[in-house]
């Protein structure tokens, strides 16, 4: 590194084209705290020479690589100030002569502008300052014409009233006397240390602000055909992707601009690329940034590692589109059969909160880029095998349906285990899943509403609903076969479309008279936490489409029994064959593919007075139509 003392002049006669690397912020002196940074910048200066041009004006440090071109590492924002404050003091104030040396600042050599940026600054500020430009209005903009505005109203009104020959001597002073040290670095790795350290102490630096510093550098140096500004594109829209900003766990991303998504969808990367690395785990204690500075950067020294840190990622995005795109179903028309569209309909009901999860588990346990043990392609591709996605979304399904079964909060327990694989076969068969699933669980699940005691109950209405839900299309497949079981699915947990019914109406204990005939017929009810306890269990609950769950509420068991016989929403024409089990002489009974599934009888039996009994059979039916459903799913 080299070190020294020098002014304006000597920087731009040193220099004469400064490139700004990507992993640069974006000029903001102008718009940044209403422009108030620049104008203190211009103000000191001007007052400096109006004090007496005899004596330097410091303007702190900047640094530069000198390695492929000249990179500015650190002072990006002061140099772009000064572009412009000389440019609008040479074009307002200055004699013809002045005119003329600054056009040569501007263009030190045919085609080249004095600053060079490759996304849009550089053709932003020739736009602005007259000349020739291939600027697009409608794309991404620093707001230099209102940049120009404050230095022009700056001038022309705290700095004005002077001779020519005044602004003559004030650009020469900018010119010879403003100075600075200038650090030197002739090789990029301890250039970007240098940017790396230094805005740590300052503005901190996002994650992904340090992630594509880095990535930027592996592409220059790798020298690949990327373009880092496509791929901050691109992750950007995959980080706007449902699901994907949430938390993962062991990991906290770095949101201050509010692209936690961005941030999540690099680490995933990473887990999966350096899984094998020991010190991987520091991602999870200091987040991408910190760990890419302190231990990866071999990826911005090495040309061989470089280009294939670049190469990899960059089909790691395409991979995370894919396979993303495939469990959603987003653009890509799953067929209803398959298992990836039941995926696609229990990752929707909880608005995609476990889609993170899944992925970050799916990349590092079966895709792992360092290692080139990417069994998620086809063979002797790089192109995602759909047909084993839909394997894993199979395992997927079971995974979530059995942790709903036990009332889990974490949906994805045991879904490594599910997808791992040994060589070629998986460590654990469908039967192997299917048979660690305890169907008696279901019996604990609880729909806590409409309380009249203080009694403790769960509200796992949300979970009950998805195991009705799997039963009932079931059922409607049996018994119409021309949808698949996946599309009843959909419809069934489709936002308002069904609800939990609780077969107790809230009467039948607040209605003195209906309780009493309870008491005395039955023996139940003595005290309101027994009816509540008993209201709530799984097993006096079922699916109704929510306007006639709505208007049955309160209704005695026989007007209650009439609604359900009658209920039909599935796709407008389809009967809701699991509440219509509970009653006689409904469609349920009558449908003669259902029948010959064998299913227990599950009638309400034994009414009188409003008083009644569920069929002793019910938990038998249960047990048996839920089997059915997830065998079912786990044949797809």
């Amino acid at each position: 590194m080299d070190y020294k003392f020098i002014s304006v002049k000597e920087m731009f006669d040193r220099y004469k084209v400064i490139n700004v690397p990507y992993y640069q912020r974006e000029y903001v002196w102008g718009t940044k705290n209403d422009g108030r940074n620049l104008y203190k910048f211009i103000d000191d200066i001007f007052s400096q020479y109006k004090a007496g041009d005899d004596k330097d004006y410091f303007i702190g440090t900047l640094a530069f690589c000198s390695a492929q071109v000249n990179d500015v590492i650190d002072g990006q924002q002061r140099i772009t100030s000064l572009v412009l404050i000389l440019s609008r003091l040479a074009e307002l104030k200055c004699s013809t002569t002045i005119k003329g040396e600054h056009a040569k600042l501007l263009v030190p050599e045919a085609g080249k502008f004095v600053i060079n940026e490759e996304n849009y600054l550089t053709e932003e500020l020739k736009k602005y300052l007259g000349l020739h430009n291939s600027f697009n209005v409608q794309g991404n903009s620093a707001n230099i014409s209102k940049t120009i505005e404050r230095i022009d109203n700056q001038i022309n009104s705290a700095w004005s009233g002077y001779q020519e020959s005044w602004y003559d001597g004030l650009y020469n002073y900018i010119m010879k006397r403003v100075m600075f040290i200038k650090l030197e670095y002739n090789n990029i790795s301890d250039s970007l240390k240098y940017f790396l350290n230094i805005n740590s102490l300052s503005i901190q630096l996002t994650q992904a602000e340090i992630f594509y510093s880095i990535l930027s550098q592996s592409i220059r140096l790798g020298r690949t055909a990327y373009n880092i500004f496509s791929i901050k594109n691109k992750l950007k829209e995959l980080g706007n992707y449902k699901g994907i900003d949430k938390d993962i766990d062991g990991y906290k991303a770095y949101d201050e601009k509010n692209e936690k998504g961005v941030d999540n969808v690099i680490y995933l990367f990473l887990n999966s690329f350096y899984q094998n690395d020991k010190n991987i785990q520091s991602l999870n204690e200091s987040g991408i940034g910190k760990w890419m500075s302190f231990f990866m950067n071999d990826v911005f020294n090495d040309a061989i590692l470089a280009k294939e840190f670049t190469e990899k990622f960059a089909q790691f995005l395409k991979d995370f589109e894919i396979i993303y795109k495939h469990f959603t179903n987003m653009s890509v028309s799953l067929p209803p059969e398959s298992s990836l569209y039941i995926s696609h309909v229990l990752l929707q009901y909880e608005n995609c909160f476990d889609i993170l999860k899944m992925m970050s588990e799916l990349f590092r346990i079966r895709h792992n880029y360092i290692t080139g043990e990417t069994d998620l392609y086809k063979i002797g591709t790089s192109n995602i095998d759909i047909d084993e996605l839909n394997e894993i979304a199979k395992r997927l399904n079971l995974t979530l349906i059995w942790n709903y079964m036990r009332s889990s909060n974490k949906r994805l327990d045991g879904f490594i285990g599910n997808i791992t694989k040994d060589g070629a076969n998986y460590n654990k068969s469908i039967n192997d899943i299917l048979g660690d699933i305890d169907y008696d669980k279901i019996f604990n699940l609880t729909y806590r509403r409409d309380p009249v005691s203080s009694a403790k109950i769960n509200d796992d209405s949300r979970i009950i609903k998805v195991i009705f839900a799997c039963q009932e299309a079931f059922l409607d497949k049996t018994a119409d076969s021309t949808k698949d079981m996946g599309e009843y699915l959909q419809n069934i947990l489709s936002p308002n479309a069904f609800s939990v019914e609780h077969i107790y109406s809230i009467n039948e204990y607040k209605d003195s008279s209906r309780r009493s005939l309870w008491q005395s017929k039955k023996g139940k009810f003595s005290i309101d936490s027994d009816f509540d306890i008993e209201r709530f269990k799984f097993d006096n609950l079922s699916l109704l489409d929510t306007p006639n769950n709505s208007s049955a509420g309160d209704d005695v068991i026989l007007d209650k029994l009439k609604k359900y016989k009658a209920a039909r929403k599935i796709f407008g024409s389809n009967w809701e064959y699991l509440i219509q089990s509970l009653a006689d002489d409904s469609e349920y009974y009558r449908n003669a593919s259902i029948q010959a599934l064998g299913l227990p009888d599950r009638k309400i039996v034994d009414i009188d007075q409003n008083t009644w009994e569920l069929s002793q059979n019910n938990r038998n039916f249960n047990i048996k139509l839920l089997k059915m459903a997830i065998e079912e799913i786990a044949n797809k």
